[in-house]
This record gives structure tokens, C-alpha cells and sequence, in this order.
């Protein structure tokens, strides 16, 4: 999936000239905490909530508060996954998106990239969650998939994740059977280690609970 594919319906760029009221009524709007500057076209800054709160100027534009060094912003034909990673580094809220002529074509924000990131993961559909801990060194996704295959499940999702200052990682897998009794069995057999589960409703929960979560954080 890429960002052009990503694009806010509601999310709306600020001119140079808006007042900084203007902007902050939108803001406020979108519950958004910053929103890109568009002039003819083209970006040229980034309006940030706390710049607008903090003006002690009532007639000041948007021009003279708005973040003009480092604007950041992806290509429309970037991976779902680098818009993530510069949300991430950068810790926005949203960010522009440009053509590679540089003509602004719109935003991808924090709530729509969740959805996409929740049905990247299938996360709405029922099933169960294997979370295995390994050394690095001894992952093979064929042989998981087989394990999983030879049970007559099959893997709708899998990430990896290392686990900080050392060379372990966990395995997180999302599995389209409610009972995976045989499966843990399979996995305790070949000698890996289970570190947790969430099974049939509980994952549903789980997963609806930190969706939720995440919506409610993009939306402060």
C-alpha cells in the first residue's frame, strides 16, 4: 500500500495568509495538533497547535508562525511502511504528501494510517494470536508456516519485533483458528518457545481494546 493510496479525506492544508484563528478553529475541527501549509500547489510549512497558542499577536498569519526548516513529507509512491517509520522518528501526527514534481497532494493522518495498519494486520478478523521467542539466528518462516500449515490453520499475519540490547526476538503471529491447542502442541515439539497467547474472543477484545486506544491517543 502506498501513500497516495493513504490520503485523508478530511484533513485540510492551511494558506500562508489564513489567520492564525482560522487555523486553530480547524485544528480543533480535525483534532488535529498540526496541519501542513499549502501555497499554489506547493508545500511550504507546517502549522503547529502549540506555535499558534503560544502568539501573543491577534492579527498574526499563519506565515509567521508556521515551521519552514525541515518540513517533513514522503513521496506518493512511498511504502505504507516509511510513512510509518517518519511518523514514528519525527513524532507526528500526520504527515504531506508530495508527487515527484513536488506538487502537495494531500495528507495521510495518524487515524487513517491505524485503519490501514489494522487491516494490514487483519486485526477485525477472528482467530488467535501465537507470540514465539527466539534467538535471532534461529528463525525460519517456512518451517513456522509448516508447523502452523501441517495443523490445517494457516498464518493471516506475522511480524518481528527484537527485543532491545539483545539477540532475541518475538515472533508475533495471527492465526485463523479459535483452538490452537494442536498448534502450541506442534510448536512445543519443535522446540520453540511460546511466550504468550491470546485465543478466540480474547484476541478479538485484546485487539479491539488497543485499537481503540490508538484511536483515542491520535485524537488528543
Amino acid at each position: 500500500m502506498q501513500a497516495f493510496e493513504l490520503l485523508s479525506k478530511t484533513i485540510q492544508p492551511l494558506g500562508p495568509k489564513d489567520p492564525v484563528a482560522r487555523a486553530l478553529d480547524l485544528m480543533d475541527e480535525l483534532h488535529a495538533p498540526m496541519l501542513p501549509v499549502v501555497a499554489k500547489g506547493r508545500l511550504v510549512g507546517l502549522m503547529k497547535e502549540e506555535a499558534a497558542l503560544n502568539s501573543n499577536d491577534p492579527s498574526a498569519t499563519v506565515e509567521k508562525l508556521m515551521d519552514q526548516v525541515e518540513i517533513p513529507y514522503v513521496r506518493d509512491r512511498q511504502h505504507l511502511y516509511d510513512v510509518l517509520k517518519l511518523m514514528a522518528r519525527r513524532n507526528l501526527y500526520l504527515v504531506p504528501v508530495l508527487d515527484m514534481n513536488g506538487r502537495y497532494l494531500g495528507t495521510v493522518g495518524g487515524q487513517e494510517l491505524v485503519r490501514h495498519m489494522a487491516a494490514l494486520v487483519n486485526a477485525e478478523e477472528e482467530g488467535s494470536v501465537v507470540v514465539l521467542d527466539m534467538a535471532r539466528n534461529d528463525y525460519a518462516l517456512q518451517q513456522i508456516a509448516r508447523i502452523v500449515e501441517d495443523e490445517g490453520a494457516r498464518i493471516m499475519s506475522l511480524y518481528c519485533s527484537n527485543t532491545p540490547d539483545s539477540t532475541r526476538m518475538e515472533v508475533t503471529l495471527k492465526i485463523n483458528r479459535e483452538d490452537i491447542s494442536a498448534i502450541l502442541k506442534a510448536f512445543d515439539r519443535f522446540d520453540y518457545t511460546v511466550r504468550t497467547t491470546f485465543q478466540g474472543s480474547q484476541v478479538e477484545s485484546d485487539l479491539r481494546d488497543r485499537y481503540e486506544g490508538l484511536m483515542r491517543m491520535m485524537r488528543m
